[in-house]
């Protein structure tokens, strides 16, 4: 579709290189100008994975590797015999993460734009994605990093020929750090930006597809960046645009309580502040998310909560997992722990509530 890139915060209309605005540094959002679709026309049928998207993605061709199209898996605890439990996979997708969503939109568009490099912070996860991506398009990848991060992950995305660019400090440093060398023009910029926020919202296409447009009453969602979560709330007001369902779930936002900003936003209704990350679970370390505000407002929007749940319970949730023969790394299961955490606290909310979890991924095997 035909769209063009607006600051979130004063409405300045950019570039298409740009990823913060060149006014007031906030940051980007495609911006469409919807064609009239018709609810059986809105997805390619013929077409699997996020190829069966691209009507609703910023790009002309798709640069794939097979992501998307992951399980939704019903579970059934005996513990909880009264609520309608759905889990997205997303460890399913090529680099065992939700992140390929996005790096295929970013990837096609820096293609698309004859970039030569690109480059991204990460914590871990996103970082291998965007440098398999670019790898196997023949585009040299930078990955900015923090020098505490997982050594396990790092090596793999050495493994993949990007180059490292390790800083001091969190996430939040190796995003200064990352926009820095993509502002001198050095790279086209991957990351917790606009287009791959584009990728990310077909999770939410698939689940409406896998329900038969019967969403589930709430949705949980691990956040870190909050760029997953502002996605899914973009996709759900597509689908409502083009009557592919009728109702929007509670979205529910879940922080490691020893890294929660945005939580401790929404439960004093204050403005998000940096916090230092001190969570095991690396992939939702983000101090500052850059999507909260959008995070946000996709909480009141839905009439949905965030919550916060201790790393000890993260534990808890990913050996549960395991008994259901899922196998999530420790940020993957923070959704999970949150639904478990808001249903002991009232199991009367969600008695015969359909929920759906995003089990963003697993990139550390078994957890021991």
């Amino acid at each position: 579709m035909d769209y063009k890139l607006v600051c979130t915060k004063c409405g300045q209309e950019q570039g298409d290189t740009r990823f913060r605005c060149k006014k007031c540094g906030a940051i980007l959002e495609v911006e469409y100008k919807y064609a009239k679709l018709s609810p059986r026309s809105v997805f390619k049928k013929n077409k699997k994975g996020l190829a069966r998207y691209i009507n609703l993605f910023p790009i002309k061709k798709l640069a794939t590797l097979g992501e998307g199209g992951t399980s939704l898996r019903r579970i059934l605890p005996k513990s909880i015999p009264d609520v309608d439990i759905l889990l997205k996979l997303e460890m399913e997708n090529p680099t065992k993460t939700f992140k390929d969503r996005g790096s295929a939109v970013e990837i096609s568009r820096a293609l698309e734009l004859h970039a030569k490099t690109v480059c991204c912070a990460s914590t871990g996860n996103m970082g291998l994605s965007v440098a398999h991506y670019a790898k196997r398009f023949g585009i040299r990848a930078v990955i900015f990093i923090s020098k505490s991060a997982s050594k396990a992950k790092i090596a793999k995305i050495r493994a993949q020929g990007a180059r490292i660019a390790y800083v001091n400090g969190d996430f939040n440093s190796a995003q200064k750090g990352a926009e820095m060398f993509a502002g001198k023009g050095l790279a086209f910029m991957c990351g917790d930006y606009h287009f791959r926020k584009e990728g990310q919202k077909s999770v939410i296409y698939e689940i409406a597809e896998q329900t038969k447009g019967r969403m589930p009453d709430y949705l949980f969602v691990p956040i870190g960046a909050g760029t997953n979560f502002a996605g899914i709330y973009k996709g759900l007001l597509e689908l409502k645009r083009y009557k592919v369902i009728r109702k929007i779930p509670r979205m529910v936002a879940v922080q490691s309580e020893m890294c929660a900003p945005l939580v401790n936003a929404y439960r004093n209704n204050k403005r998000i502040e940096h916090v230092t990350p001190r969570t095991a679970a690396d992939a939702i370390a983000v101090g500052y998310p850059s999507f909260g505000f959008e995070v946000l407002e996709a909480i009141k929007g839905t009439k949905g909560s965030a919550v916060g749940v201790s790393d000890d319970a993260l534990k808890d949730a990913v050996r549960m997992l395991e008994e259901y023969g899922v196998c999530s790394e420790l940020g993957g299961g923070t959704g999970f722990a949150g639904f478990l955490r808001m249903y002991n606290e009232d199991e009367k909310a969600f008695k015969g509530k359909k929920v759906a979890i995003i089990i963003t991924g697993n990139n550390e095997g078994r957890f021991t």
